[in-house]
């Protein structure tokens, strides 16, 4: 009897340890996964943007699509909570830059995204402009599919994703 209820102490020790760190190996690694899928959607949209001209929305502006696996919630891994993209941050936005619909002068992209139990990550990628339909909200879980858009906004190249 003592063999017994010594062997379920130490089971329930050991899962007091392990379980904690398979939910942080679980967001560490779908943060790694985001990640990826920002590199991916960043170099997918340089392409488009170097090897076609930007024409304005609505006459037939080249296009590329993506396909992303990204993490969901299960025992190994965490969920995307918030993924956003847009216009980077600038003092002088009353908005934050977020409704400026392309017309933020830098040829910058923020990209910011959180997956459960984990930390807000922002990442500033210089060099090319890559923002959402305005009229369109951003979901992204999962396997998603973005269709990448190259057009001229107010005179500016952008890649509109959806």
């Amino acid at each position: 009897m003592v063999r017994v209820a010594f062997t379920v102490v130490l089971l329930v020790a050991v899962a007091g340890v392990a379980v904690p760190a398979v939910e942080y190996a679980g967001v560490q690694r779908s943060d790694t996964a985001v990640r990826d899928a920002v590199e991916r959607i960043v170099s997918e949209a340089r392409a488009l943007a170097a090897g076609n001209g930007a024409l304005p929305p609505g006459a037939g502006p080249a296009r590329r699509s993506v396909s992303l696996g990204l993490p969901t919630e299960g025992f190994a891994s965490a969920g995307v909570e918030r993924f956003g993209v847009g216009p980077p941050l600038s003092v002088g936005d009353a908005d934050g830059g977020l409704g400026s619909g392309g017309r933020n002068e830098t040829a910058a992209t923020r990209f910011t995204w959180r997956v459960v139990d984990g930390t807000e990550h922002t990442v500033v990628v210089d060099g090319v402009r890559i923002r959402p339909i305005p009229t369109e909200r951003l979901r992204i879980d999962g396997q998603t599919r973005l269709v990448l858009t190259l057009v001229a906004v107010d005179g500016r190249t952008v890649v509109r994703v959806r």
